[in-house]
């Protein structure tokens, strides 16, 4: 990582002769800027003024990667035309990934000249960025945002501005429409979050242009950002244009829609929290009863929630609609969420292990055996069992608890897994059923079917838990007593 200072007589002074290194053309002869551009700087400041993006004194990093929209963000900065409603010092960060060879160093050397004139602090930070499969702008925008964190922490720095544009608001918002869907992708980008500030969300693409062009500016045009194979490019060079031509001004309202989806969301988000908050039954871990006792027209957006705070992946309504799926499924499933991660359902509880954690526990042997006094409680395989006499009936969740006759339980019980030819004779049915054709009709996976909690009294099937309760232990009018059997996960065992 490079550091370089550069402290010029006049940081107002525009280049009026094209620097040896960079190959790019000056634009405009450095007039004094015209009505146009005190108009544009004007809205960023009124902008970062409601806003209150710089705090008095605020030092911040400027991220500049050569374009028109960064080399605009920087000149307003760095030459105090926001006042008091900027910051009160800047340094400029550009990140070089090395991607378009001479091109990237021309950026670079851009950049440079660019600091140069205005006086300001630059630091350089070199991040190749492999070329392979996959997502290469968010992988390079990655490590642009690594970058700027480690120069704003080591230099004490509470800002870190991106030259955004409200063309990158709706070019953002209608990706992540296509792509995702829901409220959320309407919010796009917000103007603060954080340390990360968007003092550029109030102009156009040709507003930055504009201001470069009156004050004299270089800037580079990235080539990839023309490239037709990347989804936003295709939205920012067809998308985007078609738009405006059909419907006038549809660019500056679809962005005033994005400020009004922020506000909206985060309302939501607010309630979502409090319920998924009382839905948590330890760090990590929720309880299935709790989460489908919500509201059925909120209960999607909880589970939104609680998936986006968890794993922090992109999410689509499939997402939740899978995870949903979990709250009135088996006792025992899991399904795939997303960016490695897994959702599972042991009884009651809901978590999110890795894939290769869950890949890893389904590959566990059968746990063997143990035996459950009457009262009493006994762990088994991740889970507790217990009984528990002398409890008033009342309709059970039969996800994980039942309630028997007690005089049928008596007061010695197993708890193991199934074995074969296991038969039960289930509450209210003519005959016996095998408990392998009960799992199966339940669509119990089969890594987890051995995972299924049967309670056993010699070698009487009682409980299979979750699924069903036998009939020669039911409660009736001759019964005296009431035992209540119930299964929950062991947090400890997560």
């Amino acid at each position: 990582m490079e550091r370089r200072t550069f402290d010029f007589r006049s940081p107002y002074r525009v280049l009026h002769q094209e620097c040896d290194r960079c190959p790019v053309k000056p634009f405009g002869e450095g007039k004094t800027p015209d009505a146009l551009a005190h108009s544009i700087a004007g809205r960023v400041e009124s902008l970062c003024r409601s806003h209150r993006l710089f705090e008095t004194g605020a030092q911040a990093a400027v991220m500049v990667s050569g374009g028109q929209d960064s080399v605009a963000l920087l000149h307003m900065l760095a030459g105090g035309r926001l006042g008091d409603a900027g910051p009160a010092s800047v340094v400029a960060v550009h990140v070089n990934h090395h991607l378009r060879g001479e091109e990237s160093d021309a950026d670079q050397a851009l950049v440079e000249c660019l600091c140069r004139e205005l006086g300001v602090e630059l630091v350089v930070d070199h991040r190749p960025v492999a070329k392979r499969p996959g997502n290469l702008q968010e992988r390079a925008r990655e490590l642009r945002r690594a970058a700027a964190c480690e120069v704003a922490a080591r230099l004490s720095l509470s800002r870190v501005a991106l030259g955004h544009t409200m063309d990158d608001q709706v070019e953002t918002m209608l990706y992540r429409l296509g792509k995702y869907g829901g409220l959320r992708s309407l919010r796009a980008m917000e103007v603060r979050r954080g340390p990360w500030v968007r003092p550029l969300l109030s102009l156009r693409r040709s507003d930055t242009e504009a201001y470069c062009l009156a004050h004299g500016l270089r800037f580079a045009t990235d080539r990839g950002n023309q490239y037709p194979g990347y989804v936003r490019t295709g939205i920012r060079e067809v998308v985007l244009p078609a738009w405006e031509r059909v419907v006038p001004g549809a660019v500056e309202a679809a962005s005033r829609a994005a400020g009004v989806a922020v506000e909206a969301v985060e309302v939501l988000r607010a309630e979502a929290r409090a319920f998924e908050e009382a839905c948590r039954r330890g760090p990590g871990v929720w309880s299935v009863s709790r989460l489908r006792s919500v509201p059925e027209d909120k209960r999607r957006m909880v589970l939104y929630e609680l998936l986006a705070g968890c794993l922090g992946v992109e999410l689509t309504r499939d997402h939740v609609a899978s995870l949903e799926s979990l709250l009135v499924g088996p006792p025992c499933l899991a399904v795939g969420v997303g960016g490695g991660w897994v959702a599972v359902r042991s009884y009651d509880a809901l978590w999110f292990p890795s894939r290769e954690e869950h890949l890893a526990e389904s590959r566990r042997p059968p746990s063997e055996p143990v035996e459950l006094s009457v009262p009493g409680r006994v762990a088994w395989g991740g889970v507790v069992v217990r009984a528990e006499v002398g409890v008033h009936f009342r309709a059970p969740r039969v996800a994980h608890e039942t309630f028997l006759d007690a005089d049928a339980v008596g007061t010695a019980l197993w708890v193991r897994s199934r074995l074969p030819g296991d038969r039960i004779h289930p509450l209210g049915a003519a005959g016996s059923r095998k408990v392998q054709d009960i799992l199966i009709d339940a669509r119990v996976p089969k890594w987890c079917r051995d995972r299924v909690v049967l309670v056993v009294r010699d070698h009487a099937i009682l409980w299979v838990a979750g699924l069903a309760s036998a009939e020669n232990a039911r409660i009736g009018r001759d019964t005296r007593a009431v035992v209540r059997l119930s299964v929950e996960t062991d947090p400890g065992e997560l």
